[in-house]
């Protein structure tokens, strides 16, 4: 039996990859604007909390090699977890998931190639600076309150 190679496989793929990625964007977009709204609730010496010990975690695995189980974790699938933590009625639990959601948002859309998923990743890392700042005025979420 001779099989004949399907020229057109390369380009679905890619097809397919892309359209996959843009549909993980448009989720984690969704999530970012709740995650947003979570972190307006939160006084600001809370938010400068959980800023400083995202950005310690997220140094230290960048420091660190990375081991087989970050490898294959996928990260879009840890925010949606994480999401589903920012939204519970109580703080402690709230306060975790906003932090795991934000290093796993980093993680997620850090080195894209797709230019919107690059700019939902410079919108986390000014969350990121904006909450550890402290800067009430300068909020990261201001793009998304004008729409």
């Amino acid at each position: 039996m001779n099989s004949v190679p399907n020229p057109a496989a390369p380009m679905t793929a890619r097809v397919m990859q892309r359209t996959t990625a843009f549909a993980r964007y448009l989720q984690m977009l969704r999530q970012f604007n709740g995650v947003g709204a979570a972190i307006k609730e939160l006084d600001p010496a809370e938010r400068r909390k959980i800023a400083l010990t995202a950005l310690a975690e997220l140094t230290r695995a960048e420091g660190s090699p990375a081991s087989q189980e970050e490898k294959d974790t996928d990260w879009t699938v840890e925010a949606a977890v994480a999401f589903a933590r920012v939204r519970s009625p109580h703080l402690q639990v709230r306060v975790g998931g906003v932090r795991r959601w934000l290093v796993s948002a980093y993680r997620a859309t850090f080195q894209s190639p797709y230019g919107e998923v690059q700019t939902l990743h410079r919108q986390v890392l000014r969350a990121l600076r904006t909450m550890h700042g402290g800067d009430r005025e300068a909020s990261p979420f201001t793009w998304l309150e004008s729409a």
